[in-house]
């Protein structure tokens, strides 16, 4: 599971939610940063445990809502819309799926990031597979094996896709594909 910020969101949100406990909050004493005057230092804990995602606020000024009602302690599931004070984010089951095209959609788009109006580029369908496979913490040698293809071809297409996208790196290119219009 990933907690995705619905918006312009400062911090290192797109987080991956390994099994453990995350504090939510603006500081980087956090494990997750939200950079915004309305969040809480220590806003909300988030716990990962056997599958059950657990959300607790941490009594936070502006409160901590699930699907805009007021909690102190709930069930989160994927889907759900978490928000602190005012930064909303998502829990999904990957990034990529956030943004997933429809089935009626052969390509994935992604904005550019000067350029708020244009399309800037497509990906092909095996590049999509790839990222979607990099996108669930896949490694390159782990996807290589998934699709039977050697490292060498994985890495030659994530340097295409890197190249497409306008990206230098794995970060990068999942922060790019997380813009939102």
């Amino acid at each position: 599971m990933w907690l995705v910020g619905m918006g312009a969101v400062s911090g290192n949100l797109p987080f991956r939610l390994e099994p453990g406990e995350f504090i939510i909050g603006r500081t980087k004493r956090a494990q997750i940063v939200i950079v915004d005057a309305t969040v809480s230092r220590r806003h909300a804990r988030l716990v990962n445990a056997s599958g059950s995602l657990t959300l607790e606020d941490l009594d936070s000024a502006n409160g901590t809502f699930v699907n805009e009602r007021p909690v102190s302690k709930c069930e989160v599931r994927v889907g759900d819309q978490i928000r602190c004070g005012r930064v909303i984010c998502a829990v999904v089951a990957s990034p990529l799926s956030f943004h997933a095209p429809s089935e009626e959609e052969s390509t994935c788009r992604l904005r550019g990031e000067m350029d708020d109006v244009a399309v800037v580029d497509v990906l092909t369908a095996a590049q999509q597979e790839i990222v979607s496979y990099l996108l669930s913490g896949k490694s390159e040698a782990e996807i290589a094996s998934i699709l039977d293809k050697s490292p060498h071809t994985i890495h030659t297409h994530l340097k295409a896709i890197f190249q497409r996208v306008g990206v230098h790196s794995k970060a990068e290119l999942i922060v790019k594909l997380l813009k939102r219009e």
